[in-house]
């Protein structure tokens, strides 16, 4: 159930609790994060004889955040009394949470929350989704003289062994509500037993599969230990974990839909829309003529990645953007009009506030020619991050050109550095349409500017593809 489903009696019941000595602060400052100023904000409600809590549960709310999820942040609180009005509207493993009203967990259901009503022991695995987006329980360190903000990412120490499991995903995805678990034998079955004829791609992760669920063309993403590598199947997770809230808490016609998830098989598997186009780093590629992009595709392409990505930027949660990680022309889908959609979220994180340029992180991810200097080297991480990352990708689709050259040079340096007439490196399988060429090239070179502070944000990014002419 969502906030906002939640019934007008129970509602009063919990304002009323929370209301008292101001416990609604805590709720809305410590467990949801939001900060100073959007507090001061829901305290003048009470001048208009409102109620506090009321107005934090409605803007909470808004980003499709569920009854569940409140009730987990309430037993953090421990404030026993207003989970038992919220008591009936989630499932019965979770009462154990209420703890006067039992004198022994079963050994079964203490299993199933031991992460719930531990977060000391899981470090912030299903923290990251409950209080979503916000990935990190953590205070943040803010420095203003030099204008940027520290904040440890994803607070998940991989070299720990009892850190995050299987079943912290299903426990995530319960909480977020619409997004249906899937029998891993059905997966089995639409993919005629995982039959290699039906593998899409191959990754780090494991492989992805297509199949027919529901009547309907799926890609699955299963995936797959490896036994050799400490600490591998708590990463893949972790990023699981991260993609599902993603895709949960940013829906857009640019980014990649999320059917379903599967628990408890083999493998732990993830269900998206089947993308018939393939893959923009494929097509870009491609030794078959009739796959080849056109122009008009090629800008159409460009213009929805970037309106996709200003989405992430400028939908701010928490007053803070979603900056994607790993933006490169091979997590580009198609469909079969060739409408681009951006995939695999699993190295997404918040950026900074909107008063700092960039927060400092612990540790690098990524797709190295797409990631730009200050990232790599000072781990300066920004929604800069992903407008140099597309700028490479602009190279990509003006030249065709992979991101790696033939002697290690990354494209963007080859780009930037031509000695020669820029229209030579025009992807020669391509006629005419020059000036969408010469446009696309100079918006991919402000993107990949040296300096964060001088790449544009992605909305002027938009605007400016936009603005690229078609004529031929």
């Amino acid at each position: 159930m969502y906030i906002y489903n939640l019934p007008y009696e129970e509602r009063e019941k919990l304002c009323q609790i929370l209301d008292k000595e101001n416990k609604w602060k805590e709720l809305g400052g410590v467990q949801m994060k939001y900060d100073q100023t959007t507090l001061d904000q829901i305290a003048r409600s009470i001048k208009k004889c409102s109620s506090p809590t009321s107005e934090l549960l409605t803007i909470w709310g808004h980003h499709n955040h569920t009854v569940l999820e409140l009730f987990v942040l309430l037993n953090y609180m421990r404030q026993q009394e207003a989970m038992k009005v919220l008591k009936q509207f989630v499932d019965k493993e979770y009462h154990v949470l209420i703890h006067d009203e039992i004198t022994r967990k079963p050994p079964i259901e203490e299993k199933k929350i031991k992460n719930l009503e531990h977060p000391n022991n899981y470090d912030g695995a299903t923290e990251k989704i409950l209080n979503a987006p916000v990935f990190s329980k953590y205070p943040e360190i803010v420095s203003k003289e030099n204008n940027e903000s520290t904040a440890p990412p994803i607070p998940l120490n991989v070299g720990k062994s009892k850190m995050i499991t299987v079943s912290d995903i299903s426990i995530v995805a319960e909480s977020m509500g619409g997004i249906p678990s899937i029998p891993y034998e059905e997966l089995q079955r639409s993919t005629n037993n995982w039959s290699e004829s039906t593998v899409l791609g191959k990754g780090g992760f494991g492989k992805v599969y297509k199949g027919t669920w529901k009547c309907t063309m799926v890609a699955i993403k299963r995936l797959e230990q490896k036994d050799n590598q400490p600490g591998y199947e708590t990463e893949q997770l972790k990023q699981s974990i991260t993609e599902l809230h993603c895709l949960n808490a940013y829906r857009h016609d640019n980014i990649l839909p999320l059917y379903g998830y599967s628990i408890g098989g083999s493998h732990p598997c993830l269900i998206y829309q089947y993308m018939s186009g393939g893959s923009l780093d494929s097509r870009l590629r491609t030794n078959h003529p009739s796959m080849a992009l056109n122009w008009p595709s090629r800008l159409n392409i460009a213009v929805g990645v970037a309106r996709g990505l200003q989405f992430l930027h400028t939908n701010m949660i928490h007053n803070k953007p979603l900056v994607h990680g790993d933006i490169k022309s091979a997590n580009i889908l198609l469909d079969p009009n060739n409408q681009p959609r951006i995939g695999d979220f699993g190295l997404a994180r918040e950026g900074p506030q909107s008063h700092y340029t960039y927060i400092r992180v612990s540790k690098i991810q990524g797709t190295k020619p797409y990631l730009p200097e200050e990232f790599l080297r000072a781990r300066k991480f920004s929604t800069k991050v992903d407008t140099y990352s597309f700028g490479v990708v602009l190279f990509e689709i003006a030249t065709s050109l992979p991101p790696y050259l033939d002697k290690k040079e990354l494209l963007r340096d080859y780009v930037i550095n031509y000695p020669g007439d820029v229209m030579e490196l025009k992807d020669k399988n391509t006629k005419d349409y020059d000036e969408c060429y010469r446009g696309i090239l100079e918006v991919g070179k402000m993107c990949v500017e040296r300096w964060a502070k001088d790449r544009p944000e992605m909305v002027n990014v938009l605007i400016l593809l936009e603005g690229v002419s078609l004529k031929q």
